[in-house]
């Protein structure tokens, strides 16, 4: 029962908007409203008092006339069924000898009218034609039968008039229908053409970016590297250690700089192969953790009990990779040297890693650096469901990640 009635709720919103959007829904069916009563008002008025139409015939015939106004703008082949049927039925009904209208009166000519106009507006404009060839042949119908009862001139003005003020109910319609798909169709161009000025101005923005990224980053980063690689040979007396050293970080200087120029690629928006690019996952995971022996002692525990297409996932394998990453390059900026341990924990509804480090031997230096990077980690957890927790410790600090098993 609610489903029903929530259907017929959704069904009376789309059939309202079609028939006119926002604030002029109301005046439309106002209006129909209006003119609807009225016109039942008024012909059962007239029906009685000046066509002598049988009582029950003229309150069926004058409701199924009235109730096709508004009813055109709900079921237009209804409505139309309904109209011809009124109009049918009053004019077979009325007197001929009458001082008034006749075989078609004011209110049906009227009645009449504003069903075409909103028939033509909601259906194909041949529904509305057929409407009025059908009430003009119900029209000729009494003629024939009356005779020459009444005046050729009198019957010849009725039938025009009727005609004309009914075809041009239809036409209105017509061009309504026509000025409301224009309009649609304006707000669609609108739309669209606002979307590609949103979407040129991203990429124009993310082009910025990427410039400004080059200018400061991949510079300082190439520096780096290529000071790192030739200081084996800048400096003859260097310990096989600090030479090592060196060359540790000119690779990881190179790593870095293949990871921005894959990430710039994907900003600029000029070459599609960097979106397509291997990112690290789990196979890299290894060799990021023996990089990060190389400047401090660190331990490894547990495992993850993964199957074959969690490990093969991308998205996955690639947050906690870059969880990981982010959490041993902050103790080797904020805790040079300290010891660190990695723990992974899996429980039937959870994965769980935790990087935490002890105290350094001595204060790092101090940084101005954003804090950008547990803020990252953070929104790239959180779009797969999971969480990051990062706080100090009895003996350092700690960063604790938490997916669920569902990813």
């Amino acid at each position: 029962m609610n489903e029903t009635m929530a259907s017929s709720a959704a069904q009376w919103r789309t059939t309202t908007e079609r028939v006119a959007p926002g604030r002029w829904a109301f005046v439309v069916w106002a209006l129909a409203g209006t003119a609807a009563i009225s016109v039942l008002a008024v012909t059962a008025t007239l029906g009685a008092t000046e066509y002598r139409i049988p009582v029950l015939a003229l309150i069926g015939f004058a409701t199924l006339q009235a109730a096709a106004i508004p009813g055109s703008l709900l079921a237009p082949t209804w409505a139309t069924a309904s109209a011809v049927a009124g109009a049918a039925g009053l004019t077979l009904f009325a007197d001929p000898t009458t001082t008034a209208a006749w075989p078609v009166a004011v209110t049906t000519m009227i009645a009449c009218a504003l069903t075409w106009v909103g028939v033509a507006f909601r259906a194909p404009w041949s529904v509305a034609g057929t409407g009025w060839l059908l009430t003009m042949s119900a029209a000729v119908i009494p003629v024939s039968i009356a005779g020459r009862t009444v005046a050729a001139g009198a019957l010849t003005a009725d039938l025009v008039v009727f005609g004309a003020v009914t075809a041009i109910g239809a036409v209105t319609g017509v061009l309504l229908r026509h000025l409301s798909g224009a309009r649609t169709e304006l707000t669609r161009q609108r739309a669209l053409t606002a979307e590609e000025l949103a979407r040129r101005e991203a990429v124009e923005d993310r082009a910025r970016i990427a410039r400004e990224l080059h200018d400061v980053v991949a510079h300082g980063m190439s520096a780096i590297q290529v000071r790192a690689a030739s200081a084996r040979y800048r400096f003859t007396d260097l310990p096989p250690d600090a030479a090592a050293e060196f060359d540790e970080l000119a690779a990881t200087a190179r790593a870095s700089m293949t990871e921005m120029r894959a990430i710039l690629g994907v900003l600029r928006d000029e070459d599609t192969s960097a979106a397509r690019a291997p990112q690290p996952g789990w196979g890299e995971i290894g060799a990021l953790v023996t990089r990060a022996r190389e400047l401090g002692p660190v331990q490894e525990s547990g495992r993850w009990d993964l199957t074959a297409t969690e490990r093969a996932d991308p998205v996955f394998g690639l947050a906690v990779y870059r969880a990981v990453q982010e959490a041993l390059s902050n103790i080797a900026r904020h805790a040079p040297g300290a010891p660190a341990r990695i723990t992974w924990l899996d429980t039937a509804r959870t994965w769980r890693v935790t990087i935490a480090n002890d105290a350094p031997a001595r204060p790092a230096p101090p940084r101005s650096d954003g804090g950008h990077g547990l803020r990252g980690m953070t929104e790239r957890i959180s779009a797969l469901g999971g969480t990051v927790t990062a706080l100090p410790t009895e003996t350092g600090f700690a960063v604790q990640v938490d997916l669920p098993r569902s990813v």
